[in-house]
């Protein structure tokens, strides 16, 4: 547990005082869904917000919609780059979670005006980057800029989740977000999938591969 059970600078002002001056937090949302894409949130804050300390987040898993959507504005008023990609479930499919990651990743680093010297991941995965980076656990919850890309990232993929509910009402992607919660598995057993849901998850990847189904309900 972070000692003040909310993520800060203090990971940052280290890398700082190391002589990194840009400093970027990345993480991603919807690595476990069955459906829709991998987005990656990436945020940079400048030296001067870094040892103000002047932003308050929390965790986004830790906030509501309505949090995280106040959050968000925060972020796109305070950080000098925050910007998401957004990596197709066909290209999770293809590369799986992983090396989709490793793919939005370097499409935000092609994709920003403003190339840090250093990124801060969260998680642990090794990834083949051209920008030295740390991996952190549970850095969501203990660096200030890896909690904005989160809530970027989260922010954006729910809201492109909740437009494809619209044309796939019955799988309620709006609710679940895409996790398999019992009743969206419970649809795909029932409609099969969507063009969007990805072919590598189960209980598609099953369904689609003939065998039979486990007493997924």
């Amino acid at each position: 547990m972070h000692k003040n059970d909310k993520p800060d600078f203090n990971i940052e002002r280290k890398l700082l005082e190391q002589g990194y001056k840009l400093i970027a937090g990345i993480d991603e949302a919807g690595r476990g869904s069955l459906v829709g894409p991998l987005t990656v949130g990436l945020t940079i804050y400048s030296e001067s917000t870094i040892l103000s300390s002047n932003i308050e987040l929390n965790d986004s898993k830790k906030l509501s919609f309505q949090a995280r959507l106040k959050a968000y504005n925060l972020i796109k008023l305070s950080a000098i780059v925050s910007q998401t990609f957004s990596a197709s479930h066909e290209i999770v499919d293809k590369l799986n979670v992983n090396g989709a990651t490793e793919y939005s990743i370097i499409n935000l680093l092609n994709t920003i005006e403003i190339i840090p010297d250093i990124l801060i991941i969260d998680g642990n995965m090794k990834f083949n980057l051209p920008i030295p980076y740390t991996s952190i656990k549970k850095g969501d919850s203990k660096s200030i800029s890896i909690a904005s890309a989160s809530i970027m990232a989260k922010v954006t993929r729910d809201n492109l989740l909740i437009e494809y509910a619209k044309k796939y009402p019955q799988y309620a992607l709006d609710e679940n977000m895409g996790y398999g919660t019992q009743s969206h598995r419970k649809a795909i057993h029932e409609f099969g999938g969507s063009p969007i849901h990805r072919r590598t998850y189960d209980p598609l990847k099953t369904i689609l591969s003939g065998e039979p189904l486990s007493n997924d309900k």
